[in-house]
């Protein structure tokens, strides 16, 4: 038996890829215990894991961002990104209190920036980082890139004071950089969607998020899924829906008037009153691993989690995107070859459907597609990944 910690920040992106690797843990008749936000500790509880709850200046409502981290309203573009790495590496000293450490593996969140004062420990449990987000962001790239490296030091700077703050001398890397300290990265992609990185630790293990009908009933009008039109997804994620404005309605409006089937999910978000096409269809969470197999393109608000799982079942995806590491997931889109990547905060509709007719036209981002997804079924099954963290 090994005894494992998992540190996890409470959002349902990061908690979902981490959830199954938990239960196979648990299953396999490791002990495992958690820490992470009050909103998930029945998730895990539930799973059979011991929880601790993250102290309330270290926790949030990803449900309302704003309201429960304070100073974060009102913020936009880079100097939101700014505030944001500056308070995931405030956090370093309330999520330190509660890690017991008396364990042989930590799996961690790469967001969870304790990680940086752990792998700077001599006598330390193994350190093993869950791979949902890009490697190392923030890494610019793309066609401003040199405008972003630019601003690097504005934008990183006062987090890196930070981490010196916290920890009480220089951490001797960049925060950021932290987990290439590790004893390894379970990157929850396939080697085809990542930047060849030499020399760093990358177990490239496949997405990990399972989303299944027993989570998400089917909804009412899912017959329609018949086959007999091909089936476009939008989503704007599982955080950024406040506006629907910037992706879901521009795309409905883009395709009105093709011969698709447009499923949209909105996740907790509401459309703008108003007649909707006959093409549509809405919901607010479906089960992707019924969903995904039947779609013909995805289009995204860039979540890595989700383009990786589109890919999983070989659909060629439409990212719009710049939040958060949203522009780094666009830039790997387009590297790739299994879509186009706009590192964009919105489209119009005339630019969705130009993209959409692209990737349902041109073979070849189909072909590419279904190569990652082939490359995704050859990579370590859950049993695999199970042993490599308890070696």
């Amino acid at each position: 038996m090994t005894r494992v910690l998992v540190c996890v920040q409470p959002a349902r992106g990061h908690v979902g890829p981490t959830k199954p690797i938990v239960e196979a843990l648990l299953t396999r008749g490791h002990e495992v215990a958690v820490v992470t936000g009050a909103r998930y500790r029945e998730t895990f509880e539930k799973l059979g894991a011991t929880v601790r709850v993250l102290p309330p200046e270290a926790d949030f409502d990803e449900t309302d961002l704003d309201g429960s981290i304070p100073g974060r309203a009102g913020l936009k573009g880079l100097k939101l990104a700014r505030f944001e790495l500056v308070n995931f590496v405030r956090a370093i000293p309330a999520q330190l209190s509660v890690l017991d450490l008396d364990v042989d593996v930590v799996l961690c969140d790469p967001l969870f920036m304790a990680g940086l004062a752990l792998v700077r420990r001599e006598q330390r449990p193994r350190v093993l980082v869950l791979g949902f987000l890009p490697f190392m962001p923030p890494v610019p790239s793309g066609p401003n890139s040199a405008i972003l490296k630019a601003l690097a030091p504005w934008v990183l700077g006062p987090a890196q004071r930070q981490a010196r703050d916290a920890l009480g001398e220089d951490p001797g890397m960049r925060f950021t950089d932290w987990p290439l300290h590790s004893d390894g990265v379970l990157q929850m992609t396939c080697p085809g969607f990542e930047y060849p990185r030499p020399g760093a630790p990358l177990h490239f293990i496949g997405p990990a998020t399972v989303s299944a009908a027993s989570e998400h009933p089917l909804p009412s009008w899912w017959a329609d899924l018949d086959g007999s039109r091909p089936i476009v997804h939008v989503t704007q994620g599982t955080v950024a829906n406040d506006d629907l404005g910037r992706l879901v309605e521009p795309t409905i409006a883009a395709l009105a008037e093709e011969d698709v089937l447009v499923v949209a999910t909105t996740c907790g978000g509401r459309l703008r009153p108003g007649a909707l096409p006959g093409n549509l269809r809405v919901a607010d969470f479906l089960p992707y691993d019924d969903l995904l197999p039947r779609c013909a393109a995805v289009i995204s608000n860039g979540g890595y989690g989700g383009v990786n799982h589109a890919l999983r079942y070989g659909v060629p995806v439409v990212v719009v995107g710049a939040s958060e590491d949203k522009r780094e997931v666009a830039a790997r889109v387009t590297w790739s070859g299994a879509g186009i990547g706009r590192a964009r905060a919105s489209a119009s509709p005339r630019a969705i459907r130009r993209d959409v007719r692209a990737v349902l036209d041109e073979p070849r981002y189909r072909d590419r597609a279904k190569e990652l997804a082939t490359e995704i079924a050859a990579g370590p099954s859950m049993d695999d990944v199970v042993k490599l963290i308890t070696a």
